[in-house]
């Protein structure tokens, strides 16, 4: 059975009844219509996932019992480490949404020369994006959350990068995204609209960033986060492996 799947932010264990805040749920109870005895998936963004029963719902009080605790997933796939220039507000939580369905582990907002947001508040930000990545991990079946981070400058969040593939999208590369080996752990910037200035690309391949296109096409910023990092599991064969499963099923 196809049951829904809420985020819940504590740590659970079978048996357990958990009293909740009604207006936290208002999708559950009031679109989804949920009613005592209603079962749906509860996850904690950190890998595990349980079966849940609405045990109690009346104008006061809403109150769930986990009956069972599902095994924990491991993360699988490349770990990619995205690092995208800030944008207009809505085309950027497009780009949080889509990263977190395929599988980005960790999300940087860059702060860039030619950001097209003057101002911005930070905190609101992050919580923004954490709602939008915690509706995907609910869409799309992911138990693992992304890390959000601070807002940042483009060579703070380049020096601090550990991964063993660092590459930056940019039209004028001599070389394509699929020229590159692409190893176990991926570092990706993703410029805004008008890409990074040359300033910015220096700034990044001093820290080891190799510039590549993933083709003629000018995308917008939010188009080649979905492109690149499909690109890039496609090119490790997970997607190829997802659809060869699927196939022989």
């Amino acid at each position: 059975m196809n049951y829904t799947r809420t985020f819940l932010r504590e740590s659970f264990f079978a048996e357990e009844i958990i009293p909740l805040d009604k207006k936290d749920f208002h999708h559950e109870i009031n679109v989804l219509r949920k009613k005592e005895g209603d079962k749906f998936i509860v996850f904690d963004g950190k890998g595990s996932s349980g079966l849940a029963q609405v045990f109690k719902l009346d104008k006061k009080s809403f109150e769930i019992k986990i009956l069972e605790v599902l095994p924990t997933e491991h993360r699988s796939g490349i770990d990619i480490n995205l690092g995208q220039a800030l944008i207009k507000n809505n085309p950027f939580q497009f780009s949080v949404q889509k990263a977190t369905e395929l599988g980005v582990k960790d999300f940087s907002p860059l702060l860039t020369e030619r950001i097209s947001i003057k101002r911005q508040d930070y905190n609101h930000l992050i919580e923004k994006c954490y709602q939008t990545a915690q509706g995907a991990c609910e869409q799309c079946g992911e138990n693992w959350l992304p890390v959000i981070n601070s807002p940042q400058k483009v060579e703070y969040w380049a020096s601090a990068s550990k991964a063993a593939t660092k590459i930056v999208l940019f039209p004028g590369a001599d070389k394509k995204l699929t020229d590159i080996d692409i190893k176990e752990s991926v570092a990706l910037a993703i410029g805004p609209e008008g890409d990074f200035t040359e300033q910015e690309i220096e700034t990044l391949t001093k820290f080891g960033f190799v510039p590549v296109t993933i083709g003629n096409r000018i995308l917008r910023a939010e188009t080649a986060t979905i492109a690149a990092i499909s690109a890039l599991r496609y090119g490790k064969k997970e997607f190829r492996n997802d659809i060869k499963k699927i196939i022989t099923q």
